[in-house]
């Protein structure tokens, strides 16, 4: 990899800020300084420093989106809006794409990443990532619709749900947790007692939560988030 590639892609300087950096002599490999921006390196070998201080390589990007309505989980699309779009242009060169996806009129927690291994994983069933909903329903839902709901239910393709649990905060809302994410399996879960959802958010995926990220923002995840959910994944 060229140097001034490595710098851009970790999102510390562009193109232009490291020609400057490297001319003035501030940045250094394996404690050799470097002037020339297409210097090739081993980023995963090689001791990078800028001012003195070693950039740790990171192959892989790792961001939570609070996506809004109308907005789909999609790389892209040619009507509506996507999950990247919220993104600014320079993101979209680094392969992106949602972990998992939400309804177009569902809002709440998406992880945007370029690990395809660590995202399929934690899509997997096997693994039992948990994902919790706040829901709110059209009519009132009662202790019977918890039950077989929670228990899994045989839905009309014939698919029968894994047990999963709700936690009631009123008569028409609560907290729900899949470790699956069927096409529109909560909907439907309702949906098959006689009644409808009619607001839907993911407020965590695994150990993810998403805080006081607001609608149609995004940030990257800490250290700690990116490990929980790496970990998570495997």
């Amino acid at each position: 990899m060229r140097l001034d590639k490595f710098f851009s892609s970790q999102k510390i300087l562009s193109r232009r800020e490291c020609e400057s950096v490297l001319k003035k002599g501030r940045v250094a490999v394996n404690g050799l300084t470097v002037k020339k921006g297409d210097f090739k390196i081993e980023p995963d070998k090689d001791e990078i420093t800028l001012d003195g201080k070693v950039i740790t390589y990171q192959k892989y990007a790792y961001m939570l989106v609070n996506k809004p309505i109308g907005v789909v989980s999609a790389t892209e699309d040619g009507r509506d809006k996507t999950v990247l779009d919220l993104l600014p242009d320079e993101f979209k060169k680094l392969g992106l794409f949602p972990c998992g996806r939400l309804d177009k009129d569902t809002t709440g927690l998406v992880v945007l990443t370029n690990d395809g291994v660590s995202a399929h994983n934690a899509l997997s069933p096997k693994k039992h990532v948990e994902k919790k909903y706040y829901f709110e329903t059209a009519d009132s839902y009662s202790e019977e619709d918890v039950s077989a709901i929670t228990a899994g239910l045989e839905l009309k393709d014939g698919y029968v749900t894994k047990p999963c649990k709700i936690e009631r905060l009123g008569e028409n809302c609560g907290y729900i947790y899949l470790t699956e994410g069927k096409y529109h399996e909560i909907k439907r879960l309702f949906g098959a007692r006689g009644n409808k959802i009619t607001s839907l958010k993911r407020i965590a995926f695994g150990a993810l939560t998403l805080g006081d990220l607001k609608e149609g923002e995004w940030r990257y995840m800490t250290e700690e988030e990116t490990e929980l959910f790496c970990k998570a994944a495997k």
